[in-house]
């Protein structure tokens, strides 16, 4: 069978919170890659070699671009033509909604199809502006298919007014061997609880810290470490200062793939208490971390928010509760830190149940099966 030659418009490429995406290209041998983008961040954590970026190095010309791109939602399209001369693909995969369209009238120009994958703004976030109604509605007409990560994530892009017949559900994969290589032994003093997410609301960091200190109430044990920062870093300080436990948590701030899974090692439980934010941000499907969490085996204490409750069985592979329950979230958590032997029938179960559903191999399978229904056949 011939190979199939992809675009991908992913900008920037990449963001360091969208190593799944790299996942995609990275394992996919399945397919020929060419990734077209305006700029290019933490090259050295994400090495590709068929990148076209229009502005290798930051500058004002880059800044005046992207000013420019967000007024007219579209990106100019001599620059991307001159690649696809080149390259000569057979399809367009768009990474988040915004992706897509702002290559739109490229994608019309050349006649190739166009798959889009939803990753959580777009799904619930951009379409609450009046301007990007109209842009969904072209895209589904003229897109082929539309990705989505869980049946949650899908139901909602139907009721955006996509075509039922043109959504698939491809689950975002990770790579198992490498997680569970890294499991280190539990058999600690400190029951070591993870968070990751200060920047984005969706998270629920403050969530997280209040649960935490109810929790450490009863637990003295609860060690929390929180990946990332942001602009919840210090709400979260605050609450865990007032409380006088502070001294239980580490921030380790941004850390490389690499050291974010070693620590992710050496967690008992993870937490993942993600809400709706204010301005209507989601995590469309669910966050990666909780499929890397029960990967490596841990039991995750989360919220019923968009496809964390298909990732997480409540009462065998985790514990959820409604979105910004504390006293739940609390409970939830202390039930796990006082009970070893759960903790331990949990995490076998969710190391199962996430290999089963999340293998990045099975994952990239999926996708080059999307992209062979689109392109069966090569001339």
């Amino acid at each position: 069978m011939d190979r199939i030659r992809i675009a991908h418009f992913i900008n920037p490429f990449l963001n360091i919170t969208e190593n799944w995406i790299y996942s995609q290209l990275a394992w996919n041998t399945h397919c020929d890659h060419i990734v077209l983008c305006r700029s290019r961040l933490n090259e050295r954590q994400f090495p590709f070699d068929n990148v076209r970026c229009r502005y290798p190095s930051p500058g004002w010309r880059l800044r005046l671009d992207t000013l420019a791109a967000r007024l007219r939602a579209q990106y100019p399209r001599a620059w991307y033509r001159h690649a696809l001369e080149r390259e000569k693909p057979r399809l367009f995969h768009g990474h988040f909604v915004y992706e897509s369209w702002r290559n739109f009238g490229l994608i019309r120009e050349t006649g190739l199809p166009l798959v889009t994958s939803f990753y959580g703004l777009d799904i619930t976030k951009l379409p609450r502006r009046w301007e990007w109604r109209p842009r969904y509605e072209r895209l589904f007409s003229h897109g082929r298919i539309f990705i989505c990560e869980g049946p949650h994530a899908a139901r909602q892009v139907e009721q955006l007014g996509c075509p039922s017949e043109k959504i698939r559900i491809v689950r975002i994969g990770v790579d198992v061997e490498r997680i569970r290589a890294l499991r280190a032994a539990g058999d600690r003093a400190r029951v070591r609880v993870l968070f990751v997410g200060l920047g984005r609301e969706k998270k629920g960091a403050e969530f997280a810290a209040a649960a935490f200190v109810k929790a450490h109430r009863t637990h003295s044990d609860l060690q929390l470490h929180l990946i990332g920062d942001g602009r919840y870093r210090a709400c979260v300080e605050r609450i865990l200062q007032d409380a006088g436990v502070q001294e239980n948590a580490v921030f380790h701030g941004l850390v490389s793939m690499d050291e974010y899974l070693r620590l992710l090692g050496t967690m008992d439980l993870c937490l993942a208490p993600s809400v709706t934010a204010a301005d209507g941000d989601t995590e469309g499907g669910a966050p990666v971390t909780v499929i890397e969490a029960q990967v490596a085996g841990i039991p995750v204490i989360g919220s019923t928010h968009c496809d964390i409750p298909s990732i997480v069985a409540h009462g065998e592979t985790g514990l959820l509760c409604p979105e910004r329950d504390v006293e739940a979230l609390a409970h939830n958590l202390g039930m796990l830190a006082n009970d070893r032997d759960l903790r331990s029938r949990m995490g076998d179960a969710a190391a199962r149940r996430a290999a089963e559903n999340h293998d990045i191999r099975r994952q990239v399978r999926a996708l080059a099966e999307v992209y062979r229904s689109i392109v069966p056949d090569t001339p």
